[in-house]
């Protein structure tokens, strides 16, 4: 069969080391690699250094390996104009302004907006593949890796599972100071970063210590910015969610004055006899600007001489940033006391992050990965504009890593390596 090849693109030539568009287009017409390897007649190992490092067995021609490989392809249904990219470098993602949250809810196989250019592996990503959808680990993996649990999945259930480092502790203190001495707190960072996991922290810390402070945490199940795609989350629906949570049987005044000040004279009183409160709102990005005025006002009802009755701690995406700028007059009255703290990327501690995440098994690091899987780990999941001079941007959170890897197990095993290496996570 005479193969017609048809160009729309100028090529790209891949260099040895480079992953090759052959891998995204396998999964465009589920082809895989055993599937490749077996119309070429070469090993799945061999295969995989041809997919993602450009690399060839020395024992086999080249033009027989092509051949068979774009003949196994074409039967598969893979049309002409594709076929004539596979042996190009893969292209990555670029575009101006990235930003993590440009990553975060991508469909599968979706891409970002602008994509061109070849991958260099030696320097920061210019951007990066889709955040993995959540990954399982398969047996084949489990019982590769002599693995009972995936030590890369799962809630964090004790505070010695929970990783530390200078800038999380910093974090958590800042959330225990709005519990403890009424602080107004918003902490700001992208799905996946362990804000949920730091308030289940805070929450056991006021267990365990035995302090006398009471979370109020009104629903925010169908909370939206606007009414017409969901229910606004006002200051009347904070005043009754402070009366019912210090009093569930409370009967509620039928005026919002009225509410407002049974409101007050609870939190008085609760406060006499040495509790504190902390309001609670995840997902605060949602909040529209009303409700933001209305929770300054509410934490200074809510002061008693010298004592601040009411702590509040927003847990909300970096949008809320956006909205808490100096460049809002409508707001300045919150800006000027809501204390913005940021969850940090793992990035300088993601060797640690792994060696914690497998410590419960009494096993190291090393068993599972190695220095240049830790490495490609980095790079994949670190992103950066079309501008050079612009700082990259890192994805490396708790939720990505935690995928990326299982997701690596998982192709190391597939292919029969004994440790996932940089060749393996990009692969994935």
């Amino acid at each position: 069969m005479t193969i017609v090849r048809k160009r729309s693109d100028a090529p790209v030539p891949a260099r040895t080391g480079e992953k090759l568009e052959l891998g995204s287009v396998m999964e465009r017409v589920s082809v895989s690699l055993q599937d490749l390897a077996t119309a070429a007649g070469i090993s799945k190992t061999a295969m995989f250094q041809i997919v993602a490092s450009n690399v060839w067995p020395k024992t086999t021609d080249n033009g027989e390996i092509k051949e068979a490989v774009e003949q196994r392809l074409l039967e598969a249904g893979l049309s002409q104009e594709l076929l004539a990219t596979i042996w190009w470098a893969k292209r990555s993602m670029r575009g101006p302004g990235v930003s993590p949250s440009d990553y975060y809810g991508r469909k599968p196989g979706q891409m970002s907006p602008a994509r061109a250019g070849s991958t260099d592996e030696s320097q920061p990503r210019k951007a990066t593949d889709m955040l993995l959808a959540k990954q399982s680990l398969g047996y084949q993996a489990a019982k590769h890796f002599t693995l009972f649990t995936n030590p890369f999945d799962g809630e964090v259930q004790t505070h010695e599972d929970l990783f530390h480092n200078g800038e999380l502790r910093f974090v958590r203190e800042a959330m225990w100071q709005a519990a403890r001495n009424g602080r107004f707190v918003a902490v700001t960072g992208e799905s996946g970063s362990g804000k949920t996991t730091l308030l289940t922290d805070l929450e056991d810390r006021i267990l365990s210590d035995r302090e006398p402070t009471t979370l109020i945490r009104p629903s925010v199940v169908a909370m939206t910015e606007s009414e017409s795609t969901g229910r606004l989350l006002k200051a009347s629906d904070l005043v009754v969610s402070i009366i019912l949570t210090l009093d569930p049987h409370a009967k509620l005044p039928t005026t919002h004055e009225a509410r407002t000040r049974r409101m007050a004279a609870m939190v008085e009183e609760s406060c006499k006899v040495g509790h504190n409160h902390l309001l609670v709102i995840e997902e605060a990005h949602a909040l529209p600007g009303p409700t933001l005025q209305a929770l300054k006002r509410l934490q200074e009802r809510c002061r008693f001489g010298r004592r601040s009755g009411l702590g509040i701690l927003l847990l909300a995406h970096p949008e809320l940033r956006s909205k808490l700028s100096e460049r809002r007059a409508d707001l300045r009255e919150v800006v000027q006391r809501c204390e913005i703290v940021n969850m940090p990327s793992l990035d300088s501690d993601l060797e640690g992050y792994l060696a914690h995440r497998v410590k419960s098994l009494k096993r190291p690091l090393s068993d599972f990965i190695d220095a240049s899987g830790i490495e490609e780990v980095r790079r994949r999941l670190t992103v950066q504009g079309i501008d050079r001079r612009a700082t990259p941007v890192s994805l490396l959170y708790p939720l990505a890593i935690n995928n990326l890897m299982t997701a690596a197990l998982n192709m190391a095993a597939e292919l029969g390596v004994p440790v996932v290496t940089g060749d393996v996570v990009r692969a994935v």
